[in-house]
């Protein structure tokens, strides 16, 4: 990626699905603190997954909190209740762009020396590697039972995202909610060179290796040749979250510019009642 074009992904002052997307997060992971912390049955150990923490910061005329820094600013409103239950965060924030992963550090480390009471309620891991290669080491590092409670945030900027890392989260007995972002324009985009190639046309190497990454995103049993964007969605979120007793709801985010989707920003929870109050969020 050439500057340019990395500093038009970090800089959003034109691109309002950014800014909605990040509200909803913080109002979502708001929830998941304040109910959780009503619970007295479960453990003091929860978890925070970010699996493309970017670089913990947007530009928007000024700085704007990206989901790390979220994540840690919720926390910090909280953290007067969490500390009277003695509760513990461990929060796994993942990034495979080197540059990124410093600049994510930078920032939070800033923030951890101006709050420095956090400590004691947080902890946090960083990997600046690939997230599908490091998935298996990160749930190591966590409890797998149904009173550690897991928020997971799956924000890719493309099909990054491998189905069989999201079925590994999902398989957990953690008591999840997961925020993921599935990217309705590169399904599109990838699907058309799958349909180029169905009609017998030759296809480059490039192409080929999309559609690698095409099939680790979507898998091999859901069919794109003839589907409708919706019927390959309704798929997806079946076979990866509806058939394993997840609820999900969806929120579209068009594109600003005309009236179309850009991307889908789903919420998957064991709990309707979780995902109903997440649906109110979603129709503000």
């Amino acid at each position: 990626m050439n500057m340019e074009k990395s500093k038009d992904l970090w800089n959003i002052t034109n691109r309002p699905s950014t800014k909605t997307k990040l509200e909803i997060l913080r109002k979502c992971f708001d929830i998941w603190l304040t109910i959780w912390n009503k619970q007295d049955w479960i453990s003091n150990e929860w978890y925070v997954m970010d699996l493309f923490a970017g670089r913990g910061v947007y530009t928007d005329n000024n700085m704007l909190s990206g989901s790390p820094l979220i994540f840690l600013e919720t926390i910090l409103e909280e953290s007067g209740k969490l500390e009277e239950k003695n509760r513990k965060i461990k929060l796994f924030f993942v990034e495979k762009n080197k540059t990124n992963c410093k600049s994510l550090r930078r920032h939070i480390d800033e923030f951890m020396k101006s709050n420095g009471h956090l400590e004691n309620t947080v902890e946090i891991e960083y990997f600046n590697e690939d997230c599908n290669k490091v998935i298996e080491e990160i749930i190591s590092m966590t409890k797998n039972t149904n009173k550690h409670p897991l928020f997971v945030l799956i924000d890719p900027t493309g099909l990054q995202i491998k189905k069989a890392t999201i079925e590994m989260i999902v398989k957990l007995r953690n008591p999840k909610d997961i925020v993921l972002n599935y990217i309705l324009e590169g399904v599109r985009r990838t699907s058309g060179i799958l349909k180029k190639g169905h009609r017998g046309e030759t296809l480059s190497i490039k192409e080929l290796k999309t559609l690698e990454t095409l099939k680790d995103f979507i898998g091999e049993d859901i069919n794109l040749i003839n589907a409708s964007d919706r019927k390959i969605l309704e798929d997806y979120v079946s076979t990866l979250f509806t058939l394993q007793g997840m609820k999900v709801i969806g929120y579209d985010m068009k594109y600003p510019d005309r009236n179309d989707i850009l991307y889908y920003l789903l919420f998957a929870s064991r709990k309707r009642s979780i995902t109903n109050i997440v649906k109110d969020i979603y129709d503000d």
